[in-house]
């Protein structure tokens, strides 16, 4: 989620999987006296999931928020981050249920009031409300359009399943009048639902993972298939070394308005490469439904290396998230999470809103979310279950898909 009043950012491959198309799509805008023309990027020159260039604890992250009364509560604590699954004493799968994604997209089968939403169910930290069709429950009036407003709060019995699971396992959450919840001015709700854009998915959302851990495995060389877990006795890892970060749900970066809820937080550190030129950057959002580390450039103050192409041109992106569209130029920074201490050198960082990429080219449209305000986070990290930001076969070809690079001239 990253603007109260607004669906949530699903970037375009975990809905529908990677298009892939191929072709050019042309030049176009740019601005500022910029020429942007699409071209195929290969895998050094995508954003990557940052979490699998650490030296350990990289081949998947657990998302561990304590539970919240059905009410609602401000700022919940003891929320965290944890890095690896089965990599230290802190970060075994225990109980929890394994449920294998599909290669293509990550995603597993989900069932619903009596719908099948085959390979089209996700568990999405950057969501932050549970996205479903159900004609039964009323929407609220505007501005809340996008939530659900029953009159009493109301039980839906989803199941999941993944590739390797003979039965479907409980997913079950609450749908409770959102108007109600927000007139409490809390940030974080168990209990938020609304209508997905896409009536044929099941967004199983922040609200879900709140009293469990919820796992997100990623597609590595020796593991294939992307999977998430959750299930068994919640226990919640002590923030610190070597691979627990501090997890917050609260109103977001100072001044923001709408206040963000349901938002999970932390801080990164970004360094010019090979200095101790560096800016701790806090409120960057959690995500299990994108890849790669975008900032806001604005809120950006020291300086980053323009990330170039083979002809040693800059280049930019356009990622086409549900809700919007964010643009901007890339850079690359090494980058540090201040209490575990992970870190990673010559991580591909976006820019979002970068004054350097000019005005985005036609073909990038969506609605603009490129300032702190739009976006509502000071940036977002993207921990899905994949390596790379186009697709598995890591392809960024221009086309019809998510993200789509630019070289910019002018």
């Amino acid at each position: 989620m990253h603007k109260l009043f607004a669906l949530v950012l699903i970037p375009l491959w975990l809905v529908a999987g990677c298009g892939g198309g191929h072709g050019t799509i042309g030049s176009g805008g740019g601005g500022s006296g910029l020429s942007c023309t699409a071209e195929t990027v290969t895998l050094a020159e995508q954003l990557q999931n940052p979490v699998t260039l650490f030296a350990k604890d990289n081949n998947g992250v657990i998302i561990e928020l304590p539970s919240v009364p059905a009410a609602g509560i401000a700022d919940p604590s003891g929320g965290v981050l944890v890095f690896g699954i089965g990599t230290e004493n802190n970060n075994a799968l225990g109980s929890a249920t394994v449920l294998d994604g599909d290669p293509n997209n990550g995603n597993v089968t989900g069932y619903l009031n009596g719908t099948s939403y085959t390979d089209n169910g996700f568990l999405d930290s950057g969501s932050n409300a549970n996205f479903f069709t159900d004609k039964a429950l009323s929407l609220c009036s505007s501005p809340n359009q996008g939530f659900y407003c029953p009159m009493q709060t109301i039980p839906e019995n989803a199941t999941l399943q993944g590739t390797n699971n003979a039965n479907p396992i409980p997913a079950s959450f609450s749908v409770a009048n959102a108007d109600m919840l927000f007139n409490a001015s809390y940030t974080a709700f168990n209990d938020l639902g609304g209508p997905g854009i896409n009536s044929s998915e099941l967004d199983v959302g922040l609200p879900f993972f709140f009293g469990q851990n919820v796992f997100t495995g990623f597609e590595t060389a020796s593991n294939p298939t992307p999977y998430f877990a959750y299930g068994g006795t919640q226990t919640i890892a002590e923030p610190g070394p070597p691979n627990a970060e501090p997890l917050t749900v609260d109103a977001g970066p100072a001044g923001l308005s709408p206040p963000s809820v349901n938002t999970a937080f932390i801080s990164v550190t970004v360094c010019v490469p090979g200095t101790s030129t560096c800016q701790t950057i806090d409120h960057v959002e959690v995500d299990t439904g994108s890849i790669g580390l975008r900032l806001i450039a604005s809120v950006v103050t020291v300086s980053l290396p323009a990330l170039m192409d083979s002809s040693n041109n800059p280049l930019a992106e356009c990622l086409q998230f549900a809700d919007g569209t964010s643009w901007g130029s890339l850079a690359t920074a090494d980058i540090s999470l201040p209490t575990s201490g992970e870190s990673a050198k010559g991580v591909n960082v976006q820019l979002i809103g970068a004054a350097s990429a000019g005005s985005p080219p036609a073909a990038c449209t969506g609605t603009p979310e490129n300032t702190v305000d739009t976006f509502g986070a000071n940036g977002i990290i993207g921990v899905g279950p994949f390596v790379d930001d186009c697709d598995p076969a890591a392809d960024c070809s221009p086309g019809p898909q998510s993200a789509n690079y630019y070289y910019c001239t002018g």
